[in-house]
């Protein structure tokens, strides 16, 4: 199946900054596709580059299988949210949707059909009529997700879609992201909250300053790094234990250093999956070592994610060739 993204150096550069530094994309057909980065990296210049809102200095974008550019065709069959879209705060949630669908060339009785339904997806149901310059920052984002979704999108680009939400909303979104996944909608999801992209995005690509750092399924990426932690009483009892499982095949890639203070569990990291946990404890009381804990290592994306984006300049003294900062896209 071809990628609903796919980019090939594609390249910008704002004056002598590289805002976006010759990335290679692929974004798989109808998954949740997360794209993360801390502020300043390049995440939204990139976006807009997509949606042809920017022109690429160099490279290329193809959204579903067709070239990506400023008035691009392909740019009808993908909704957005990027950032805070405006509204008519003198007009209702409805007639809102309904200008905008209108001016967008869609048919008026057919769109005025679905506006309900939309509101009604969006959780707006019940103020749909309500004029927008009242609405609050949770309330504007909703609506603009309706927006996203007006021309029924075979792909949705969200940009933070759950900024201003309450807890509750936040939840909802990602239900219906989740939904509109099931429905064979490829989304493309720009956040900064990791546990939806846990539990959402089925692949990642994370960018610092401009360049993608890791691009692979998330699951794969969580997996860098598991383990099985196994602490004992004594460095003696660590050290033969270390030595038993390393006989066995398995790799101890850490160890607590020794002396241990008084007191000082002695641990020993073995690199295995967390599912091979009782094959370890079986493995030690056959040599009669019984550790006094063993658990399974499960890293968090939060983890991948600040080992990936980590600062090499961080640890420089000023004026050792730190980069030029960024121009404060994100």
């Amino acid at each position: 199946m071809e990628p609903a993204i796919e980019t090939r150096g594609l390249t910008r550069t704002f004056g002598p900054v590289r805002a976006v530094d010759a990335i290679d994309l692929v974004v798989p057909a109808r998954r949740v596709f997360g794209f993360l980065g801390p502020n300043g990296s390049g995440k939204t210049t990139t976006i807009r580059l997509l949606l042809g809102l920017l022109r690429p200095t160099a490279g290329e974008a193809r959204l579903l299988g067709e070239p990506a550019g400023p008035g691009a065709p392909v740019v009808a069959r993908v909704g957005a949210l990027v950032e805070r879209p405006a509204f008519y705060p003198y007009l209702s949630a409805a007639e809102n949707l309904l200008v905008f669908g209108v001016t967008a060339g869609l048919a008026e009785g057919p769109l005025r059909a679905r506006v309900p339904t939309l509101l009604a997806r969006v959780g707006l149901a019940d103020v749909g009529e309500r004029g927008v310059g009242g609405f609050s920052t949770g309330m504007r984002q909703r609506l603009a997700l309706a927006l996203a979704l007006l021309r029924e999108p075979e792909l949705l680009v969200l940009d933070e879609p759950t900024n201003g939400l309450d807890p509750a909303g936040v939840v909802e979104v990602r239900q219906l992201i989740a939904a509109l996944a099931q429905d064979g909608i490829t989304v493309f999801l720009s956040t900064h909250v990791l546990t939806e992209v846990e539990q959402l995005c089925t692949d990642v690509a994370v960018l610092v300053r401009g360049r993608i750092v890791a691009q692979r399924p998330t699951r794969e990426l969580l997996g860098d790094g598991a383990g099985i932690r196994v602490r004992f009483d004594s460095p003696d009892q660590a050290a033969t234990a270390a030595a038993a499982l390393r006989s066995a095949g398995f790799v101890v890639r850490d160890e607590a250093p020794t002396p241990v203070a008084p007191g000082t569990l002695a641990t020993l990291v073995v690199d295995a999956p967390p599912e091979a946990g009782s094959h370890v404890a079986r493995l030690l009381a056959g040599r009669d070592l019984y550790p006094a804990e063993l658990a399974p290592i499960r890293p968090t994306l939060e983890a991948a994610f600040l080992e990936l984006t980590r600062d090499p300049d961080a640890s420089r003294p000023p004026g050792a060739g730190a980069r030029t900062p960024g121009t404060g896209e994100r």
